[in-house]
C-alpha cells in the first residue's frame, strides 16, 4: 500500500549515525519517490545525513494491518512550506530509495503501553502493569518494596491480553530504579504463533491508534 498525504510515519535513523531513537513526522506530499514530511521534534537539521532513514508507518487495507517501511535518503530541508490552511511550517524532504514492504524492525519497534491498553504481567501470582512491549519482550514496573529481580533470572509468567492469558517463560536482561518504582527489561524465551499472531495485532492496532493522534 504506498505512502500518502496525512499519514504519520515513523523515522528510524541508522545506529551509526548516533541518533537512535525514532522520531515522529507527518506526509504533507508525495510526489513519485519524493516525500515531503513535517519536521521532526527534535529536528533533524541540515546539512542532510549521510546515513539513510528507515521510514515506517502504518497500513490497513480491509481487516489487514500491517507495519511497513522503506529507505530513504534526506534530500532537503525547506522552512516556509505552505499548507493547504495557509500555515507556514519547516520541511524535511526525502527520496524514497525503493518500493514500501513489510517493515524489518517491526519485531524490535516497542509500544507504550497505557493503563487502558489491556496488557497485564501476573508473575507468581502477582500483577505488574506494563511499561512497553514488542514481540520480543516487555519493560514492567515492579514496586520498590518487593525483592528485585536480577538480571539474568528466569521465569514463567503469564501475559494477560484484553483478558486472556497467554503463558510464557522470560529472562530479566536489565534492572533500573526510579525513586518512585523498578523497572524490569525482560525477554520473551518461548513465545509460540498463537501469542506472535495476538500480540503482533495488538501492537500494530495500538499503533496505528497512537500515531492517528499525531498533531
Amino acid at each position: 500500500m504506498p505512502i500518502k498525504p496525512g499519514t504519520p510515519v515513523v523515522i528510524h535513523p541508522d545506529p551509526s549515525s548516533g541518533r537512535t531513537a525514532p522520531l515522529k513526522a507527518l506526509v504533507y506530499d508525495v510526489t513519485g519517490k519524493r516525500i515531503i514530511l513535517s519536521q521532526t521534534s527534535p529536528p533533524i537539521l541540515p546539512p542532510p545525513p549521510k546515513y539513510p532513514l528507515y521510514i515506517s508507518y502504518v497500513a490497513k487495507e480491509g481487516d489487514s494491518v500491517r507495519r511497513l517501511g522503506f529507505p530513504a535518503a534526506v534530500s532537503g530541508f525547506g522552512n516556509d512550506y505552505a499548507l493547504s490552511s495557509g500555515k507556514r511550517v519547516p520541511i524535511i524532504i526525502v527520496d524514497r530509495e525503493q518500493e514500501p514492504e513489510e517493515a524489518s524492525i517491526r519485531k524490535g519497534f516497542r509500544i507504550r503501553t497505557p493503563s487502558s491498553s489491556g496488557f497485564s504481567l501476573t508473575i507468581r501470582g502477582k500483577k505488574y502493569p506494563i511499561l512497553d512491549i514488542s514481540l520480543t519482550g516487555v519493560n514492567f514496573i515492579q514496586p520498590l518494596l518487593q525483592t528485585p529481580f536480577k538480571p539474568t533470572d528466569s521465569f514463567d509468567c503469564r501475559l494477560n491480553i484484553d483478558g486472556k492469558g497467554y503463558p510464557l517463560m522470560v529472562r530479566v536482561v536489565r534492572v533500573s530504579e526510579t525513586p518512585v518504582s523498578r523497572r524490569v527489561a525482560a525477554a520473551f524465551l518461548n513465545a509460540g504463533k498463537e501469542i506472535q499472531s495476538v500480540l503482533n495485532r495488538k501492537i500494530l492496532l495500538m499503533e496505528r491508534k497512537e500515531l492517528s493522534g499525531y498533531g
